[in-house]
């Protein structure tokens, strides 16, 4: 089996190093990097297109919407973003996003906990493809499963992708609730939960399964993620700690609050990020989510 993987990054050759530890034949499309070693790979991408059914896009949200473009997949064709977050220019999901670039119907999202370096030194992992349609789960689970990477299937397509933009506002929290002043494991405890519980919500208000948030695409990737210390998010997070904004994910989680906004849900710990990208202080945001008068846990 051919696969078709759009993007020659550190997760894109990970990815394609799956594939052949499944036994299938990778094809990476790659632009304006050097080639990847070893792996077969081109920087034609409508080449990939032409050669393989099956396309997984490794890049990230910003770069989506230009590399489906560039490879200019057609109906015949099955995608699967493997990337996490909202398209930050227009707010939208990914896999939204593909379609409104293509003609390709069917659809998926693949998330889960998968640290690329332990994938390139051969680590073992796991992995959630979720989609609409059997085949393009199918497909997947045939083109990754191995003894080195578990793939589990799913048909909650919004739930998986309310995980996958979750997964880096949680992780900066959490690696801002780590290294603030006064802070302990009990903040960490409550972050983790709270938001794992707000989380939910919002993949129920826009019809997802709850219990999404609690298999490898919401709990998995975020125990990853805390995990690593040099994780991108969990060191924005502890950069806010110390009052530093720099890169961070407060585009996906604007883009979160404003749909849980729509749907009458509330995002507390989600707003509170952006608020502190917005100049609050950590210290000041977590006395007004302490504040909050009680409630139901899960609710």
């Amino acid at each position: 089996m051919k696969v078709g993987i759009l993007g020659g990054g550190r997760w894109g050759q990970a990815l394609a190093r799956l594939v052949k530890a499944a036994g299938n034949d990778p094809l990476i499309a790659y632009r304006d990097k050097k080639p990847p070693q070893i792996l077969k790979s081109t920087d034609d991408p409508p080449q990939v297109s032409e050669a393989c059914d099956l396309l997984i896009a490794a890049v990230s949200a910003r770069e989506l919407r230009s590399a489906i473009r560039l490879a200019k997949p057609g109906a015949n064709h099955r995608i699967v973003v493997a990337g996490r977050g909202i398209e930050p220019q227009s707010g939208k999901w990914l896999t939204d996003v593909v379609q409104e670039e293509c003609d390709a119907v069917r659809v998926g999202a693949l998330a889960g906990p998968a640290p690329v370096q332990e994938i390139l030194n051969g680590g073992l992992c796991a992995g959630v493809v979720a989609s609409d349609y059997a085949e393009v789960r199918r497909m997947v689970t045939d083109g990754l499963h191995s003894s080195r990477y578990r793939v589990y299937e799913s048909s909650d397509l919004k739930g998986v992708q309310v995980a996958g933009a979750m997964v880096p506002v949680l992780a900066t929290l959490l690696g801002m609730a780590m290294n603030l002043r006064g802070a302990g494991m009990g903040m960490h405890a409550m972050v983790l939960c709270r938001g794992l519980e707000e989380a939910t919500r919002l993949s129920v208000a826009i019809g997802g399964e709850a219990h999404t948030l609690s298999g490898l695409a919401g709990v998995g990737d975020l125990v990853a993620a805390q995990t690593q210390p040099k994780h991108p998010n969990f060191v924005a997070g502890k950069a806010l700690a110390t009052g530093k904004r720099g890169e961070g994910p407060v585009d996906v989680a604007r883009s979160l609050a404003k749909m849980a906004s729509q749907r009458g849900v509330e995002l507390p710990l989600t707003e509170a990020l952006v608020s502190i990208y917005d100049g609050e202080h950590p210290l000041d945001a977590v006395s007004r989510l302490m504040a909050r008068a009680p409630m139901p846990e899960h609710q």
